[in-house]
């Protein structure tokens, strides 16, 4: 895994970038895809994680948030 974050991850997060800068986190890999944390500003008011799964077969990614975005980053920590 190089640390270069996919272009679709980016073109799929390119609002949050826009307005919080390209705060993207590798959290790990599970099945072919690749999963990324947007990591908002400390002083950022925000509700639930987005979370970014990159399909290398494909190259494509999509986004998830809401309590299944929750669930993802529960799934890696416990991998810890």
């Amino acid at each position: 895994m190089n640390n270069e974050i996919p272009k679709a991850v980016i073109k799929e997060a390119q609002n949050l970038i826009d307005i919080y800068g390209q705060n993207l986190y590798f959290l790990g890999e599970c099945d072919g895809s690749d999963f990324y944390l947007f990591q908002f500003p400390d002083d950022s008011l925000t509700g639930f994680p987005f979370i970014y799964i990159y399909d290398r077969n494909n190259d494509d990614a999509m986004c998830i948030t809401g309590y299944d975005a929750l669930d993802i980053i529960s799934e890696f920590k416990n991998r810890l």
